[in-house]
């Protein structure tokens, strides 16, 4: 036996609602966005793995945007989910990771971007990719280019060929559950 335990999906579920509604106690708001993109990936991972129809993309919609809510009444400031609109978030979150390059790179948000970029935001931008409907949307090759100035202004080591392998187990395993029809 390994020493790890293994929750089946379900269970892993429950788990991440739980987190997501403590998330406000525990992080700063500017910090919690970021995870809610983290926590999305993996509901969508479990929602797939469950396979079950009270389970869905609707399922994660609805959780998301109490959360979102939540932390909209408690930062006095509307919150957007960018899975509402992935055409516009697809800019808004390009637009956001160019400006950090003007932060302090030794503060602890900065370091968690760092940490936490091939885990996140590539899946994240990928995502919305490909659920923006719109021709005038980027490709995710044209997204690619712009994580890669983006990583490279604020010093994040991360392996394409790895990122790319990841994408695609990852899209083969969601993409039927978000309705995306297309090969990766």
């Amino acid at each position: 036996m390994s020493g790890f335990v293994k929750f089946d999906p379900r269970t892993r579920l429950v788990h991440l609602e739980e987190h997501l509604r403590r998330i406000h106690r525990n992080l700063p708001i500017e910090e919690a966005r970021i995870q809610l993109l983290r926590c999305r990936l993996v509901a969508y991972k479990l929602i797939a793995e469950i396979r079950d129809s009270r389970y869905d993309k609707s399922y994660v919609d609805r959780l998301m945007s109490e959360i979102y809510d939540k932390l909209s009444e408690i930062s006095g400031s509307r919150l957007t989910d960018p899975y509402m609109d992935p055409c516009e978030s697809q800019y808004k979150i390009l637009e956001e990771l160019k400006s950090y390059r003007y932060r302090d790179p030794n503060e602890r948000f900065m370091r968690f971007v760092r940490e936490e970029f091939r885990e996140i935001f590539i899946p994240t931008l990928f995502l919305l990719t490909y659920l923006c409907r719109s021709e005038k949307k980027y490709t995710w090759d044209e997204v690619k280019l712009q994580l890669d100035g983006i990583m490279r202004d604020l010093r994040v080591d991360v392996s394409w060929d790895e990122c790319e392998d990841e994408l695609k187990r990852y899209a083969r395993k969601v993409f039927p559950v978000l309705d995306i029809a297309v090969a990766v």
